[in-house]
């Protein structure tokens, strides 16, 4: 697959995975924090903004849906052979986390004001990319040793056959 349908495929799939879990995660997060036994699909805050529970509800799954497309197309950075694994996942990071901040704020997830809210978010982020760098880094670093040792296996192999030549 060439990048550009690279793109265009985990965009697409982002898109409706970033609209499901929204919807999932907003309905069970906001119904909990709220507690009163009504299921809320939005927060109460981004209902009581729009105005318009169906509204809010749409515009909470398009939006949630635009913020999977971009994390999801985002990741096509991994795919950039001249980019090295650190650079395309603090790439992919930045990018992702700041239109996390910008879909929490509009959709009223969470408040710009509430530094330990912001802080946490960002530590939910930060550790699972720092997991899953070392775990590709390590994971690629041990098949570069293993190809290498296969290479030097292969050299020597065909140095013997030569000098037996």
């Amino acid at each position: 697959m060439d990048f550009k349908n690279r793109v265009i495929f985990l965009s697409s799939l982002g898109f409706a995975l970033g609209m499901m879990l929204g919807i999932i995660i907003t309905a069970v997060s906001a119904t909990m924090e709220y507690a009163d036994g009504t299921l809320y699909l939005c927060a109460k805050e981004f209902t009581a903004f729009i105005g318009n529970p169906l509204l809010a509800f749409v515009i909470q799954a398009f939006v949630t849906g635009i913020y999977g497309m971009i994390g999801m197309g985002g990741s096509s950075v991994y795919y950039i052979e001249k980019w090295s694994l650190l650079g395309a996942t603090v790439s992919h990071f930045i990018v992702t986390v700041a239109c996390y901040y910008m879909t929490a704020f509009f959709l009223r997830w969470i408040s710009p004001s509430d530094i330990f809210d912001c802080f946490i978010m960002f530590m939910l982020f930060l550790i699972p990319y720092v997991i899953i760098w070392a775990s590709k880094y390590f994971s690629y670093k041990s098949q570069i040793k293993e190809i290498n040792e296969g290479l030097i296996a292969f050299k020597a192999s065909e140095n013997i056959e030569n000098n037996a030549a």
